[in-house]
C-alpha cells in the first residue's frame, strides 16, 4: 500500500527543503516529488544502501570483522585525521568529534575559508525567514547558482506590500544572467578584496577622487555604495565563487568588518553559501563541541586550533597524517583533487551510505542514511536546526552507531 508522507526534510544538499513529498510502499521510495537533480540522486541512494556491505580492501567480510580491523589501523596508527561530515546529521557530527577526541586525533571539514574567518572576526548572519521578511537589498557574490535555485528563491518569496527588494548579482562573470536579478556588477576575483576595502572607504565618506577604482568600474562602486547606504536591511550570500583562492580566509574577514560597519546605522548579515552537493553543520557542531570551528587537534589532551597546521588538505598533501576516517554521505567535500590523491597513499576508513567513486579504503563500513531511515537534525546553510524523519527500515546501522561501535571496541 501506498503512502505520501509529506514535509520530508532533503539532507542531499546546504538547502535542506523541508517541504518534500515523498511517496512509499514502506520498503523502498516509490516516488520523490522535487525539480531538484541533487535531491533525486539523495533519496534514490535508500535503493541501494541495503545491498552495501562491509568491505577490507575491497572483500566483503561480517560486520564485525571489519570494526575489528577498523580498530586495529586506529590502534596503529600515530596521527590519525577525521575529516568529511558532510550529508551527515549532528549526531554522526558529535560522534565523530567524541572519536577524534578519543584517539587524539584531527578533526576537519570542508569548509576551511569560512571557519577561519569566522575565528577571526566573528559572524553577522540571520536565517531565511529574516531575509524574506525584511530584507530590501540582496547582493549575490559568487552565488549566482544559488539565485537559480527554484526552492531558494520560493523560499525568499514574500506576499507583504511593505518589502520592495533589489536583487544585484556580483562575480567575475555575468554570462549567467537570469530574469531574477536587477543588477549585474562585474568583479574580477583577484581583486574581490580590494573591491570591498574600496567599499569600506565610501561608506565612511572617504574620498577616491583622482584614484581609479580597482577591479570594478568607477560608476558600479559608487552605484553599490549608494544602494548600501540607502537600504534598511542588506543581505550578502556569498558563494564558492566568492570562497577561492589563498586569500578567501581575507576577503571573508574584509567582508565581516565592512557588514559591522553598515551596522552601526542600518542592519546589514551575511549567509555563507557551500558548493553543490556540500551541506553545512560541521562546523556549528565542532563550535559548541570543542570552541572551535575547524582544523581542531586533540593530541595534547585537548582541543587546539590552527588553520595553517591542522587544515585537512595541508596534512594529507604533506604526508603528517598516517590514517583517514572519512564520515559522511559526501566525505570528500571541500578537498582539491591532489587531496584526493594523497588519500590513497594512506590507511583509510570510510563509514557512510555509499562507496566514494574511483576509490578503495582500507576499511568501508556502510550505514543507512539519517533522514530516509532515521530519525535526526542537521542544519540548513543559514544556521537553522532542522528535523530528519525516519521513514523506512534498513539492515544498516546509522553513521553515529558505527562511530560508537568503533569507539568502545578500542
Amino acid at each position: 500500500m501506498k503512502t505520501l508522507i509529506e514535509d520530508v526534510t532533503c539532507a542531499g544538499c546546504y538547502c535542506a527543503c523541508d517541504d518534500i513529498q515523498v511517496t512509499s510502499d514502506g520498503q523502498q521510495i516509490q516516488e520523490v516529488q522535487t525539480t531538484c537533480s541533487q535531491g533525486q540522486v539523495w533519496f534514490e541512494r535508500a535503493a541501494i544502501t541495503d545491498q552495501l556491505v562491509p568491505r577490507i580492501l575491497g572483500r566483503p567480510v561480517s560486520q564485525k570483522e571489519a570494526i575489528e580491523r577498523a580498530v586495529e589501523l586506529i590502534q596503529q596508527s600515530l596521527a590519525p585525521l577525521v575529516t568529511g561530515l558532510s550529508q551527515s546529521s549532528t549526531d554522526a557530527q558529535r560522534a565523530a568529534v567524541a572519536l577524534a577526541d578519543q584517539l587524539g586525533a584531527t578533526i576537519d571539514t570542508g569548509a576551511a575559508a569560512v571557519t577561519r574567518a569566522l575565528q577571526q572576526v566573528g559572524e553577522a548572519t540571520c536565517t531565511l525567514g529574516e531575509v524574506r521578511s525584511r530584507a530590501d537589498l540582496i547582493i549575490y557574490w559568487g552565488a549566482a547558482d544559488l539565485l537559480v535555485n527554484a526552492n531558494h528563491r520560493q523560499s525568499l518569496e514574500t506576499n507583504s506590500a511593505e518589502v520592495s527588494r533589489k536583487v544585484i548579482v556580483m562575480g567575475e562573470a555575468c554570462s549567467r544572467e537570469t530574469e531574477f536579478a536587477d543588477e549585474y556588477i562585474q568583479v574580477e576575483p583577484e581583486r574581490e578584496l580590494e573591491v570591498i576595502w574600496q567599499l569600506r572607504a565610501l561608506l565612511k565618506g572617504v574620498d577616491l577622487a583622482g584614484k581609479e577604482p580597482v577591479g570594478i568600474a568607477e560608476s558600479e562602486l559608487q552605484s553599490l555604495a549608494s544602494q548600501l547606504k540607502q537600504s534598511k536591511y542588506s543581505v550578502f550570500f556569498t558563494g564558492p565563487e566568492f570562497k577561492q583562492g589563498a586569500l578567501a580566509h581575507r576577503k571573508l574577514e574584509a567582508l565581516s568588518l565592512l557588514i559591522k560597519e553598515i551596522q552601526s546605522e542600518r542592519r546589514c548579515h551575511a549567509i555563507t553559501v557551500p558548493a553543490a552537493k556540500e551541506t553545512k553543520g560541521a562546523e556549528h557542531v565542532l563550535a559548541w563541541q570543542t570552541g572551535y570551528a575547524a582544523a581542531v587537534n586533540f593530541a595534547s589532551g585537548f582541543p587546539r586550533y590552527s588553520p595553517g597546521e591542522y587544515q585537512a588538505t595541508r596534512l594529507l598533501e604533506q604526508s603528517e597524517v598516517d590514517l583517514c576516517i572519512l564520515v559522511g554521505g559526501n566525505p570528500q567535500a571541500g578537498l582539491s583533487e591532489q587531496t584526493i590523491k594523497c588519500l590513497s597513499n594512506i590507511p583509510s576508513i570510510q563509514i557512510g551510505p555509499a562507496l566514494i567513486k574511483d576509490f578503495q579504503p582500507h576499511v568501508f563500513l556502510p550505514a543507512g542514511i539519517t533522514g530516509i531511515h532515521f530519525p535526526g537534525s542537521m542544519y540548513r546553510y543559514d544556521g537553522t536546526p532542522l528535523p530528519l524523519r525516519g521513514f523506512l527500515p534498513t539492515v544498516q546501522n546509522s553513521e553515529a552507531e558505527v562511530l560508537i561501535q568503533i569507539s568502545k571496541t578500542l
